[in-house]
């Protein structure tokens, strides 16, 4: 190979490279041609340790990437301190009447408030969400540890998103209809509450589990939305009687009242775990909440995850339903799918379903498209929306999914 072609090459290529460590080739391969050295050989030598060089660069930085996503999970003690998880993590039931934040309306005996303009000394991890939504910005929530609530908690700290298609479903309707406010039934750590209060919308949000009530309170007060938000105590039951709440793995969001136990017994013992007791709570249902509504409140979205028990919540809901216009009724409805062999289960998603066919709701998708067929319920998707049509836009509805030609 002509010399000066080799000088040119190097100088234009090898030099000049911002590749680390082959700036020597030139010199190497000048002197293997000045004592017959095997070229070839010298090439490949030098390139193999430029690619061990690469791969250990590279892992390096994997490595880097890794604990920086993942810090929260692999150092969250150093990192960002302890993660409380009181009466879960010590295993005993929280009297909630005795904490400083509870006091029974005056209106109705049987519910118990939460009082969200008190101090809230909880030091959590709270991240900020991360949905794209123009006219959203990223709040502040406080998770649980994502190794003992692995679901919600988990994908939050991980993504900063927890049910993308449904929430962008909701806000979207949120945003259609003015003048609607929100019942979050089962918020959990509160979620959809927080993401309602960016659209400055008021909020009545039912969570009974305190461990969850103490995270929703921090986050409230992060986001300066106590004005928005009204926190109710109780569980949404079908009667008021005392139960308890009750967890069978590393789902916090899917704790679940005692009575369906009987329905969840195979799935437990298919799985061979014990549930465990969260807390006591007393049960309310969806008709007391008219009991304290602020004024205003005459129109709102209704989300419900009460992990199999929603069906059973419609039995008393012919007051909130009359007084109130819900232009939506969002739910998980594969639970339901799931225990419809249970004991009256399939009697009480019958009911539940004539109930808002005769409201003049028809079931959706997500995804705001694709109209259900009543009469298929039993193969429904997981999450459903419940549209009144006289109130929001019920596309679709001479395409229902699932219709035969």
């Amino acid at each position: 190979m002509n010399r000066a072609i080799l000088d040119f090459f190097f100088d234009a290529w090898i030099i000049d490279s911002p590749i680390i460590g082959i700036g020597n080739l030139k010199k190497k391969i000048k002197y293997s041609m000045r004592t017959n050295l095997n070229l070839r050989l010298l090439f490949v030598n030098e390139m193999m340790k430029l690619i061990k060089r690469y791969v250990i660069i590279f892992s390096l930085f994997f490595c880097l990437y890794i604990i920086i996503v993942y810090k929260n999970r692999l150092f969250p003690s150093f990192i960002f301190g302890k993660f409380y998880l009181l009466s879960t993590d010590k295993n005993f039931t929280v009297k909630l009447k005795q904490s400083q934040y509870y006091y029974q309306s005056k209106t109705n005996p049987n519910i118990i408030l939460y009082d969200v303009k008190q101090d809230n000394p909880w030091k959590f991890q709270c991240p900020f969400t991360k949905y794209k939504e123009s006219d959203i910005s990223d709040v502040r929530i406080c998770i649980y540890d994502p190794q003992h609530d692995e679901h919600i908690s988990g994908q939050l700290n991980d993504y900063g998103k927890w049910e993308p298609v449904v929430v962008r479903s909701f806000l979207r309707l949120l945003r259609t209809i003015p003048n609607t406010h929100v019942i979050d039934v089962g918020s959990n750590i509160g979620l959809y509450t927080l993401l309602a209060t960016q659209l400055d919308r008021q909020v009545l949000s039912i969570e009974p589990l305190y461990d969850s009530l103490i995270r929703l309170h921090k986050s409230i007060q992060l986001n300066n939305v106590e004005h928005l938000v009204t926190v109710i105590a109780n569980a949404i039951g079908n009667k008021h009687e005392k139960l308890q709440l009750n967890i069978v793995d590393k789902n916090i969001g899917g704790s679940y009242l005692s009575i369906l136990d009987d329905m969840k017994v195979n799935a437990v013992q298919e799985r061979e775990i014990v549930p465990k007791i969260l807390a006591d709570v007393d049960t309310i249902v969806l008709d007391d909440l008219v009991d304290i509504y602020p004024s205003y409140f005459k129109r709102a979205i209704l989300k419900l995850d009460i992990e199999g028990f929603e069906a059973y919540a419609f039995q008393n809901a012919t007051i909130l339903f009359n007084r109130t216009e819900i232009p939506a009724v969002y739910m998980e409805f594969g639970k339901l799918i799931e225990l419809k062999y249970s004991s009256g289960m399939m009697e009480a998603i019958k009911h539940m379903i004539d109930f808002l066919r005769i409201r003049n709701y028809e079931p959706y998708e997500v995804n705001d498209l694709n109209h259900l067929l009543f009469d298929n319920w039993e193969s429904w998707p997981w999450d459903i929306v419940f549209k009144r049509c006289d109130l929001c836009r019920c596309p679709g509805l001479d395409k229902a999914v699932g219709l035969t030609e």
